[in-house]
């Protein structure tokens, strides 16, 4: 079998997973671009980058050349880009050089589900990939694995299903990434704007971000709902808090809780939760739950431990655009595609003769 050739543009946390997972299962991928802006990367190999054994391959910041490369896939680990306007279009403009340019993609952008929510980026990234006889799949942790992918697998084992919500968060405290500075870790809450106002910017992009999957849980099992109902919730520490970026004095914001819900009439048929806080373990009022609970026949209820484990967070959402790679190249599927209609997911074994990076 000949291997999957694989470009990686981007290579922060979500990448450095991906770099792991494709080097130690060289029988079945390899790694022939790494694109990147960071200079402190620029021109190293690109396991060094991250602390790990060479992979044979130096970090350039050209995705015109790379893209010139022979290879199957893109795996576009880039930051989100939104307009004013609250869609991802600027996002799918970036997302389509690779489309272009013959290659299929895997996304973990949050473009997802958006045939009614997002028309316009549906449009143009199913037509950009459909020009090119490519697939287009966005898929990650969240929304995509945990919600919705996991949960619908689950429901195939149901004689019907009435209800589904999910639960989920993550944990901070340890976090370094930039983009954490957008929950106000530590902030005073009296200058945080009214949550759910038109201010709260930081709910209405959680909102976009992550409600794609509700949606997609409730059209492919076909809940009826009429209503869509988000919610964000503010919380404030009950005592000094310790993060990697500093103290979160008591009293000051230190948790929001974000719920994206569809009903139909009073009724609620699918929702997803989730708590973005610090230190969880000092914090059990506020739980971290990540749990799946469907009712119908039967009723199902589960629990994923370790979802985002401390030791290499964002494996969890790495893992599943990685493990996919098979799935699309071994279909003849072309322009906007969804998970569930490809071919299972499953984890793609480890090559004997490669050395289990860490």
């Amino acid at each position: 079998m000949s291997k999957y050739k694989v470009i990686i543009w981007g290579l922060g946390n979500v990448g450095r997973s991906a770099v792991r997972m494709i080097a130690e299962r060289q029988n079945i991928f390899e790694l022939v671009a790494a694109v990147d802006v960071d200079p402190k990367k620029l021109g190293k190999d690109a396991g060094e980058v991250f602390d790990f054994d060479k992979v044979g391959v130096k970090v350039s910041d050209d995705i015109d050349a790379a893209l010139k490369l022979p290879a199957d896939i893109v795996l576009d680990f880039c930051p989100t880009e939104m307009d004013k306007q609250g869609t991802f279009m600027p996002s799918a403009i970036r997302l389509a050089k690779s489309l272009d340019a013959g290659k299929n993609v895997i996304t973990t952008i949050p473009v997802y589900h958006v045939q009614d929510s997002q028309p316009e980026v549906y449009e143009y990234l199913n037509e950009h990939a459909k020009a090119h006889n490519v697939a287009f799949v966005p898929f990650g942790l969240l929304p995509g694995d945990y919600a919705s992918y996991i949960p619908l697998v689950l429901a195939g084992a149901m004689g019907h299903v009435d209800k589904i919500v999910v639960q989920s968060g993550e944990d901070d405290w340890h976090n370094t990434s930039g983009w954490v500075d957008v929950f106000s870790y530590g902030g005073d809450i009296n200058k945080y704007p009214k949550p759910d106002s038109d201010e709260d910017l930081l709910a209405k992009f959680i909102y976009a971000y992550y409600s794609s999957g509700v949606y997609e849980m409730a059209d492919r099992i076909g809940l009826k709902y009429d209503t869509f109902k988000p919610e964000h919730e503010v919380f404030t520490a009950p005592k000094d808090l310790e993060t990697i970026k500093g103290t979160v004095k008591k009293g000051s914001i230190y948790a929001h809780r974000f719920t994206m819900a569809l009903y139909n009439g009073n009724e609620q048929v699918a929702a997803l939760r989730y708590v973005h806080k610090v230190d969880n373990k000092e914090t059990p009022e506020l739980p971290i739950n990540n749990t799946i609970h469907i009712e119908g026949l039967p009723s199902v209820d589960a629990q994923i431990d370790g979802l985002i484990p401390e030791r290499e967070g964002y494996v969890s959402s790495a893992a599943p655009a990685v493990n996919l790679i098979p799935s699309i190249l071994e279909t003849d599927k072309t322009g906007y595609v969804e998970v569930c209609d490809l071919p299972v997911v499953i984890a793609r074994p480890l090559d004997i003769g490669a050395k289990k990076l860490v």
